[in-house]
């Protein structure tokens, strides 16, 4: 029988969090930047709402208000600077609207905060 481990959940914690820095390109900034996310289907241009959890040099997670499948390509447009970027989902959360993005071509600015 093992004996139970000692460790605090708040240093299991950090280790976690350590562990996915390490495996991330980027560093990532924790922040909220409003912005549009657009897209083609059934011949059709489609645009959603959506919001940023975090941003790093090669994307995003974000919520977004549509329902996008995996490997979506998509137009990301910043309304508060102007700026937009070609980008793909890289990822899907356990509900619809968590999705990760990553853009085509890393930015360092795109978000326009600092990271």
């Amino acid at each position: 029988m093992s004996a139970p481990t000692t460790e605090p959940p708040l240093a299991h914690s950090r280790q976690w969090e350590e562990r996915w820095e390490k495996m991330r390109s980027h560093k990532r900034a924790v922040t909220s930047v409003r912005f549009l996310v657009e897209w083609e289907e059934d011949q059709k241009r489609r645009c959603a709402n959506a919001i940023t959890v975090d941003v790093s040099h090669s994307g995003c997670m974000a919520v977004v208000g549509a329902d996008l499948p995996l490997r979506r390509k998509v137009r990301l447009v910043v309304p508060e600077t102007g700026r937009s970027a070609q980008a793909e989902v890289v990822w899907r959360g356990h509900e619809a609207w968590d999705i990760g993005i990553a853009l085509e071509q890393p930015d360092a600015s795109f978000w326009g905060v600092k990271i």
